[in-house]
């Protein structure tokens, strides 16, 4: 280091845990890291909002199930009096999905599946995969960490079956990192007769994907569900990605399908948005809607263009309104996305599209079109 440049500050790290085997998994990860520092550990929710409000820490990574006071009740204690970027580390399972899908909902950044108690050989992929979202959620702007106070409303969805309807004009969304949160915002904007189907890939392990979609479902008057291999590509349906499978469009017998395929990982995750975006792109043309939401990475950027190159329609959330404004950045470099805005807009604006596209009316966005 040059002669009086100034030493670059670490990014300090509360580890909090019950056991002491995962604390030092972390603990050991964070500080091998030479932008990263553990400044304190806590054992349980209690200590976890003690220990914030003295060391004030730059980010947090918390463990959901702990004695005395679990890390769900922590978190709203945290983010009301010491608002902090909070990584949750979830079990792989079904309640610790279902708990993790709550978290985010209550301000926490992004999440970890939980490390297993054998020293696995993923270990470095597991390594990197904490790091760089410890990096990206201290770069979080800090009027998002605020305790979400926004109550969803479940839907009384009509009992009556509906008619399976082919699908013909498709909105194919992306989001990784600040997603969950913000697409449970957008849903509910959704009308019940959107006249389109919605593929959906928010980067998610396996395991969380089916209780997001669950989730997802209850504030919706739209059907959602987490996505099946083979299954035809129907109006007024939202399809999740599963967690460890990229998801594809196909046509088979005349008719839109989804695939589902272990392919390797692109942007080093899987699902990730490109594969079905491009295929979605194909497959529908220019009945496509292209979305980019929140996220690190540029995951979505190579379906836009393909998207923008079949005439579709494309848009990408602003950066005042992205948790992490990755992905919606490198979408909107590539100069192929025709509405920039905000979140409170990316349903009017997705609806107005769809009905655009269903007119059969030309675009004329805000950028000219690529063919």
């Amino acid at each position: 280091m040059a002669a009086g440049s100034p030493l670059r500050k670490k990014i300090r790290v509360m580890v909090v845990d019950d056991s002491a085997f995962m604390r030092k998994i972390i603990r050991d990860i964070v500080n091998s890291d030479s932008e990263l520092e553990v400044c304190c550990e806590a054992r349980d929710g209690i200590e976890a909002i003690n220990l914030a409000k003295i060391h004030k820490p730059d980010v947090i990574t918390l463990d959901i199930e702990m004695p005395r006071m679990n890390g769900l009740d922590a978190l709203r204690v945290i983010m009301k009096q010491n608002p902090t970027p909070v990584i949750m580390v979830s079990a792989l399972t079904r309640e610790g999905a279902e708990a993790t899908i709550k978290a985010l909902e209550y301000g926490a950044i992004d999440f970890i599946p939980k490390p297993s108690s054998s020293i696995s050989l993923n270990m470095r992929e597991m390594r990197e995969e904490i790091i760089s979202k410890i990096k990206e959620a201290a770069k979080v702007p800090r009027r998002f960490l605020e305790l979400r106070r926004t109550r969803l409303l479940r839907i009384q969805k009509s009992k009556r079956k509906r008619p399976g309807i082919t699908a013909k004009t498709v909105v194919a969304m992306a989001s990784s990192t600040g997603g969950p949160q913000s697409l449970l915002k957008v849903f509910p904007k959704f009308p019940e007769n959107l006249r389109a189907a919605v593929l959906l890939v928010q980067h998610m392990p396996p395991g969380f994907t089916k209780s997001f979609a669950k989730r997802l479902d209850s504030v919706s008057k739209i059907d959602v569900k987490e996505a099946e291999d083979g299954e035809e590509i129907l109006e007024n349906m939202a399809y999740v990605a599963p967690g460890d499978y990229h998801m594809e469009v196909r046509i088979q017998k005349g008719k839109p399908v989804i695939v589902l395929n272990k392919k390797p990982k692109i942007h080093g995750v899987r699902p990730a948005a490109d594969p079905m975006m491009t295929t979605a792109a194909d497959v529908f043309g220019r009945k496509t809607v292209g979305v980019v939401m929140t996220g690190m990475g540029r995951d979505g950027a190579e379906g836009i263009v393909r998207i923008k190159k079949k005439g579709g329609i494309t848009i990408a959330q602003d950066k005042e309104t992205s948790i992490i404004f990755g992905m919606p950045k490198a979408a909107i470099e590539t100069g192929m996305v025709d509405h920039v805005v905000p979140l409170d807009k990316i349903a009017d604006t997705v609806v107005m599209a769809v009905n655009k596209i269903n007119r059969g009316g030309t675009y004329g966005g805000s950028l000219p079109i690529s063919r």
